[in-house]
């Protein structure tokens, strides 16, 4: 009985997980060297790809075209020639492109089909390259070579691969270059969209220039490395959910293709019934619905997204379903290790401190002062005056030595530069983060002068609980509902200044009961309770004034 595919995930490390409709799984390894199949009664089989048996070969090929579509370079499950591949005497190294849009145009090598996407042919038409209508996607085809042991002839089959424009190799980037360009000079109402108009901005001032030419790619070389992935773990689960450590870059489906890009830290929804697109933007505050020429682009809060749509055709899909897919992708993947980690990595590139550990910079002979406070993180002071903060919710925070300006990690893995004035979305780390380095600046004298006075406030606070239990006893109510309640060997030191007068007894003479108490041993007299109560009053305001 033949199996349908329900999910394929394919993660930052390459590797790829599809799962079936019968619950069973197909795992391949990073480098496709190995892939694992785990039948619908759980028993797993790993084998090398390079000596397949024929039982596995379809799921094999099903996940090895889904790699190959959307990762650089291809495998080959096959060295040499084989059905579908051709030879050349000569090795085609390389492709080179038009020089501007506008020759590329005049020669005929850039077009425009009638559903509105554009095409572009290399300048040996050997390679190809088409965007998508709505700008956002774009599919390559070129010839890919495949190692063969036969060094006279060079092998090679025809290989499509799809990208999206923002997470392009750079090998295409600069047909693609061309291709944005003639796009915006042939529909100017495009630059009226800020999403395409600063997309645009960003080709027009390019840091680095862009190659003419593209190397070709060759083909991935199988090894014979048997390598396994570990047990008991989200490999092994035929569930549909996402994990919570590993970075998922595609998730395929029947009806979507969803894609988290780690740079821009964004989502994207490929829908398969009218190959629109779903773009978040805002880290995930809005999404871009994009339907290609003629048609607008619509942006909606992600609160707001239409429950259903429907496509040209006629098809109506849950855009709403797919919407909140990928923003529960993005926050997902946001969220992971691996991604915090190369966010640390990058921020000790551009000069900081920060280092994935334990935000200590190199030298720990620079620590001023180090304190760890449980349940809310690891506080560092350096002798130059910043501070780093280790949350325990996995938020990190550099406060720079200025005190102006502090650099905030998210949980979700966003960064973010705040002024410590006004630390909109962060209030919370960056005032435990200024806290601190009052504090550790500090010099002793100052240090005894704020212990000081939390320990006085911790006494008027305690004199204030006491002065309440006393006002309940002189109205005769219970301490704390139970049946009886004994206060003893308190003198009235313990409860008041030398200033407040009391009756001359003990308060361990007086026994209190419940309603249900047979007993009432108070032996004070009305006068005497009315001066009890005038004085506590007195004292409490006294006590409140003292605190603020």
């Amino acid at each position: 009985m033949s199996t349908a595919l329900v999910r394929i995930f394919l993660a930052a490390d390459l590797s790829i997980k599809a799962v079936y409709d019968d619950d069973s799984l197909f795992l391949l390894a990073s480098s496709g060297s190995t892939f694992t199949n785990v039948d619908a009664n759980g028993n797993c089989v790993t084998q090398l790809t390079l000596y397949a048996i024929k039982r596995y070969k379809r799921k094999l090929a099903e996940v090895v075209k889904f790699r190959n579509l959307h990762v650089d370079p291809a495998l080959t499950l096959v060295p040499g020639p084989h059905d579908g591949s051709y030879h050349l005497g000569y090795r085609l190294s390389s492709v080179t492109w038009p020089s501007t849009a506008a020759s590329a145009e005049a020669e005929g090598r850039l077009r425009f089909q009638s559903d509105g996407s554009a095409v572009l042919d290399s300048e040996d038409s050997a390679a190809r390259i088409v965007l998508h209508p709505n700008a956002s996607r774009i599919a390559v085809c070129y010839p890919l070579l495949i190692p063969s042991a036969d060094t006279s002839q060079h092998h090679y089959s025809w290989q499509t691969q799809l990208f999206s424009t923002d997470a392009t190799p750079e090998r295409w980037q600069w047909p693609l270059h061309l291709l944005r360009l003639a796009s915006a000079a042939r529909q100017p109402e495009q630059l009226h969209n800020s999403s395409n108009a600063a997309r645009l901005e960003e080709q027009h001032h390019v840091q680095q220039p862009l190659s003419k030419t593209t190397d070709l790619p060759t083909a991935a070389v199988l090894d014979t490395v048997l390598t396994t992935f570990p047990k008991a773990s989200w490999w092994f689960d035929c569930s549909h959910r996402l994990p919570h450590n590993i970075t998922i870059l595609l998730e395929w489906t029947p009806d979507a293709l969803y894609q988290y890009n780690p740079n821009m830290q964004e989502a994207a929804v490929w829908i398969h019934a009218d190959e629109s697109c779903l773009l978040s933007e805002g880290h995930g505050a809005f999404l871009r619905h994009c339907k290609g020429s003629p048609q607008p682009d619509r942006l909606y809060a992600a609160e707001a997204v239409p429950m259903h749509i429907s496509s040209p055709g006629g098809h109506r899909y849950p855009l709403a379903e797919f919407a909140e897919h990928a923003l529960h992708l993005r926050r997902t993947c946001a969220s992971t290790t691996v991604h915090r980690i190369d966010i640390i990595h990058a921020l000790s590139e551009e000069g900081d401190t920060l280092c994935p550990d334990s935000l200590q910079p190199a030298n720990v002979n620079d620590i001023h002062e180090q304190h760890e406070v449980p349940g809310c993180g690891i506080f560092t002071a350096y002798r130059d005056g910043s501070v780093h903060v280790a949350f325990h919710d996995r938020a990190l925070l550099y406060l720079k030595p200025s005190k102006e300006h502090c650099e905030v990690i998210t949980p979700d893995g966003h960064r973010i530069t705040v002024a410590t004035a006004t630390p909109l979305g962060v209030q919370q780390y960056v005032a435990q983060a200024l806290e601190f380095a009052d504090w550790a600046y500090s010099t002793p004298s100052e240090r005894a002068a704020v212990l000081q006075q939390a320990a006085k406030i911790q006494t008027e606070l305690g004199k204030c609980q006491r002065a309440a239990a006393l006002c309940e006893w002189a109205h005769g109510q219970l301490m704390s509902g139970k049946s009886h309640h004994h206060v003893s060997d308190v003198s009235k030191a313990d409860c008041f200044d030398s200033d407040i007068a009391i009756p001359n007894k003990t308060l361990s003479t007086y026994v209190y009961t419940s309603a249900e108490g047979v007993a009432n041993t108070d032996h004070t007299t009305p006068s005497e309770r009315e001066q009890m109560i005038q004085a506590l009053l007195s004292k409490s305001s006294h006590l409140l004034n003292s605190l603020s």
